[in-house]
């Protein structure tokens, strides 16, 4: 319904029955690809995703998150639980407080005389290049923790979409499923690679997780803008709670 898979919610379960980090960061992420892509399919049918936008973030998300599903278990993941933690608190204050320049005004072309055709396409172009520019960046950077950690991370791309690329919430919450769905299935390639999926809880969770994803994004048109930035920001809220819940628990569990 936010376009977010919640895999950081799922993630304390998964640890507690799994034998390694490898494996429960390899099966999370399966689960919420599969969540994601049933999603995404009914948010296309919805007209609520930015094929442009998509492209490029799921491309640049994929290659990041097959890069990072080799580094598991080499990078403490309390410490990328913080840092990602920490990303997702401010963007929800950010989404919360309703700060943002509005999308109309932040589009216009500000302080420079245009004089004719030619100088006008190369605004147009600068203006293209460096949204690609953006997308490619946001994709990568978050596929790559999110192949790390198991998490596709719409928690960070999607409030990112929102305030950097200037997307309608309800496009950026399919745009972002869709991503994530391409994602998703790079980072599991990699984990499948490196024999870390529990096929047995992917079948299981993963079945459940298409289900729900599904019939969630049904609900999403329902909202104006204004409350799905709201609902967004206060989901996000339980999402950087739990990340920071999971860093003390495992510090706990160190010093202990």
């Amino acid at each position: 319904m936010v376009g977010l898979v919640l895999g950081v919610v799922r993630f304390p379960v998964l640890m507690s029955v799994e034998t390694s980090i490898g494996i429960t960061a390899g099966t999370n992420l399966g689960v919420s690809t599969l969540g994601a892509i049933t999603a995404a399919i009914r948010h296309y049918r919805q007209n609520n995703i930015q094929f442009h936008a998509f492209v490029f973030l799921a491309t640049t998300g994929a290659a990041g998150a097959f890069i990072g599903s080799f580094l598991t278990g080499y990078i403490p993941i309390a410490i990328l639980l913080t840092v990602i933690g920490l990303t997702v608190s401010y963007e929800s204050f950010v989404l919360l407080k309703g700060s943002r320049i509005n999308r109309k005004n932040d589009r216009n072309i500000k302080s420079f005389k245009v004089d004719g055709p030619e100088t006008s396409n190369n605004i147009v172009i600068n203006s293209k290049n460096r949204l690609i520019l953006l997308e490619s960046i946001i994709g990568f950077g978050v596929g790559f923790l999110g192949g790390l950690v198991g998490l596709v991370l719409g928690s960070i791309r999607m409030p990112a979409m929102i305030s950097i690329l200037k997307m309608e919430p309800r496009i950026a919450v399919g745009t972002n499923l869709a991503a994530a769905s391409v994602m998703g299935i790079s980072g599991m390639i990699g984990h499948i690679i490196n024999n870390n999926i529990d096929y047995l809880v992917l079948t299981v969770m993963g079945s459940a997780a298409m289900v729900g994803g599904y019939l969630g994004a049904r609900y999403t048109n329902r909202f104006s803008e204004k409350s799905l930035k709201r609902l967004i920001g206060i989901v996000l809220i339980v999402v950087a709670f739990t990340m920071f819940l999971r860093v003390f628990e495992m510090t706990t569990h160190i010093l202990n």
